[in-house]
């Protein structure tokens, strides 16, 4: 029975609690007065539910706490001091709770920004322990991160070196090209020619003037007055009349200019006969080269294997202007005077009435047309003696042995050992066999 009156009594206790923690300055044991002694109605504000099932939960929770502990009688409880103890528990528990439920002068915002503050004072704790750390522990963190940064910096160096390596470099597409080589000779001419001489000595009148003509056989080319009558002078043959001298009419023959490996002469100046004015002793009116004949050029060639190899065929090919029509001229004979030099004697293949005022004639030599490869001049190097480039198959650089010349603007003909469609390198002075990237 003094139990049952024991646990009642603290049940009321907890109920009185929490009524003081809910409404804290207004007991629910007496109402607010007015100021004329009146009742005042509606007071006292009501408690949410939240609130009300809190405190009765409270409530029920604490009479099975007392349960768990031994039961001591009221009589003890001085004497054993734990009546003592549980007030004080008590009247700290009630502090708190008014303390945390008691309605606080403080805003949402304050109550952030002392949350913060709190915050901002642990950070700056942590920081002043951090700052704590020993000097030999920071060092060996330092050196640490050092030796990662300068390894990671060394493994860039050997990545971009071996990209660098592998890298593409600048290349060219060979083009097609047809190679003709044309190479530029001074000639001395000999042909056939005769001396037109007047019957009578008087005053000469040119019928062309002073002008090579083209003359059939038996053509008047000049009329002579003597004592009051013209004498007509006819050539014996068709060719080219020349109204002109050179004084190297009976010397100038092929077994002179022929012989022997020195300069060839030069053409003697060309004297023109004076219109109606009268002959000198010789009498002579001009010259006649007959028609038709092939006149004879000698001169001295540079041998290239294209024309070591026309030469011997017996056969060359020659133009009076570059890019002009081509003539094929039979080789009467040559002499070599080394691997690189000789002298020839050909038939010209033409002799237009332009070619008989001078005994020299300038035109080109023309090698075989030979399809190949054009490639710039750097892209060639010449390694064991011979000439090479790199080539490109596939993702590696090929060094190819190829054969061919300069053929001027800084370009090369490769006329052999290169297949089209493969770039070659454009730098070829500092290339090596290698793999490379191609993307």
């Amino acid at each position: 029975m003094a139990r049952h009156d024991a646990q009642e009594n603290m049940r009321k206790q907890a109920a009185e609690r929490v009524r003081r923690v809910v409404l804290p300055d207004t007991p629910l044991s007496s109402r607010a007065k007015s100021e004329n002694g009146a009742p005042r109605q509606n007071m006292l504000p009501r408690p949410s539910n939240a609130e009300a099932e809190r405190s009765e939960r409270r409530a029920r929770e604490l009479p099975t706490q007392e349960r768990s502990r031994p039961f001591v009688s009221r009589e003890q409880l001085p004497e054993t001091g734990l009546r003592g103890e549980d007030a004080s528990v008590r009247e700290e528990r009630h502090d708190q709770d008014r303390t945390e439920n008691a309605p606080s002068g403080k805003s949402r915002a304050g109550r952030a920004a002392e949350r913060f503050t709190e915050a901002l004072s642990r950070r700056r704790a942590g920081a002043k322990a951090k700052k704590s750390v020993p000097f030999k522990i920071r060092l060996i963190r330092f050196v640490f991160a050092l030796g990662i940064l300068a390894l990671a910096f060394g493994f860039y160096r050997l990545w971009a070196r071996q990209a660098k390596r592998e890298a593409l470099p600048p290349m060219f597409m060979p083009q097609p090209y047809y190679y003709e080589e044309e190479q530029p000779v001074h000639a001395v001419l000999v042909w056939r020619e005769k001396v037109i001489v007047s019957p009578v000595a008087g005053t000469v009148q040119l019928a062309a003037g002073q002008k090579t003509a083209a003359v059939a056989t038996n053509d008047v080319v000049a009329t002579v007055l003597a004592r009051g009558r013209g004498t007509p002078v006819r050539v014996p043959s068709r060719g080219y009349f020349l109204p002109a001298f050179d004084g190297a009419e009976n010397s100038w023959e092929y077994s002179s200019l022929w012989l022997g490996s020195g300069i060839l002469p030069t053409s003697p100046q060309l004297h023109w006969v004076t219109d109606l004015a009268p002959l000198d002793a010789s009498r002579a009116v001009g010259r006649l080269i007959e028609l038709p004949q092939d006149p004879r050029a000698i001169f001295y060639l540079n041998l290239t294997d294209t024309l070591k190899s026309a030469l011997e065929r017996g056969t060359l090919t020659i133009r009076r202007e570059s890019r002009g029509p081509k003539w094929s001229a039979r080789v009467r004979v040559f002499v070599k005077y080394s691997e690189q030099r000789a002298k020839v004697c050909i038939e010209m293949p033409y002799f237009p009435i332009d070619m008989v005022t001078s005994r020299e004639v300038d035109f080109l030599v023309c090698s075989d047309e030979d399809s190949g490869l054009l490639v710039p001049d750097s892209a060639v190097t010449i390694k064991k003696g011979a000439y090479g480039v790199f080539e490109l198959v596939g993702d590696r650089l090929i060094f190819r042995r190829v054969t061919g010349k300069p053929v001027g603007d800084g370009m090369f003909f490769v006329s052999s050992g290169l297949s089209p469609g493969n770039p070659v390198i454009v730098n070829a002075e500092s290339a090596e066999e290698k793999r490379v990237r191609l993307w």
